[in-house]
């Protein structure tokens, strides 16, 4: 049987203060694990921003599993996700968001779980309140994830909790046959990644995991989130 490795993205914006602390925790959690590695892709930060962010995670791109790419121009986090993808070498992907609110633990989790049930194609990080799990969150941003979910499930019949957790793995022969049909490259690549998953007959598994909202978010609730629920209106034909 092939040995499975893991690449997982970590797209990235002006993140000099928080991923710093994040990549410490994975280093430590995925530490004597060879068979994965960490992509850091940072979105056309700022030079100043971007050196920064390189001189404080130094020691942590000595290790082989971390490696740090930049490119001049902000495009967004699909893109960056994407950028990434192209990079790696696993034969199984994954990302996750740069702020940490998915604990480095809990990224092992997902990966222990796909690791023995070879059926999955796609594991989405959930962040839903049961088997013990705790999720804190914002009163505004927990209506905004509901809001979303609900239009989510009335357009699409995807029969998921929380289409928007920013930790997602994948097998790469899955992503392979979808990735040229992902347009999105702010928000919603990832949704988009569930769409075409569904919509090809992969098997999707949703996993309840501990998260805990980090201050400080790029996307915007009451700028951005018109244009997100405008933009799913529009990935309605996506297969």
């Amino acid at each position: 049987m092939k040995k499975k490795n893991l690449s997982i993205v970590i797209p990235c914006y002006r993140e000099s203060k928080r991923l710093p602390t994040y990549l410490n925790s994975l280093v430590e959690m995925f530490q004597g694990n060879p068979n994965v590695n960490f992509i850091i892709i940072d979105d056309g930060s700022p030079h100043k921003e971007f050196s920064k962010l390189k001189q404080k995670i130094q020691n942590i791109l000595s290790n082989p599993q971390f490696t740090l790419f930049h490119y001049e121009k902000n495009i967004g986090k699909g893109h960056a996700i994407q950028y990434g993808l192209e990079k790696t070498e696993g034969n199984y992907l994954g990302f996750i968001d740069a702020d940490g609110a998915t604990p480095a633990y809990e990224v092992k989790r997902m990966w222990d779980h796909i690791n023995i049930h070879n059926e999955i194609d796609l594991i989405v990080g959930s962040r839903i309140p049961m088997h013990g799990k705790t999720v804190k969150k914002s009163f505004h941003r927990h209506i905004a994830n509901r809001i979303f979910s609900f239009y989510f499930h009335k357009i699409f019949e995807i029969q998921i909790y929380d289409p928007q957790c920013g930790c997602k793995i994948f097998k790469r022969s899955s992503y392979d046959k979808i990735k040229g049909k992902i347009t999105d490259l702010r928000w919603l690549w990832d949704t988009q990644l569930l769409i075409l998953f569904h919509r090809n007959h992969q098997t999707i598994v949703e996993f309840p995991i501990d998260w805990n909202e980090i201050p400080n978010s790029k996307f915007s609730f009451f700028k951005d989130s018109f244009s997100v629920l405008l933009s799913i209106w529009k990935y309605r034909k996506l297969k």
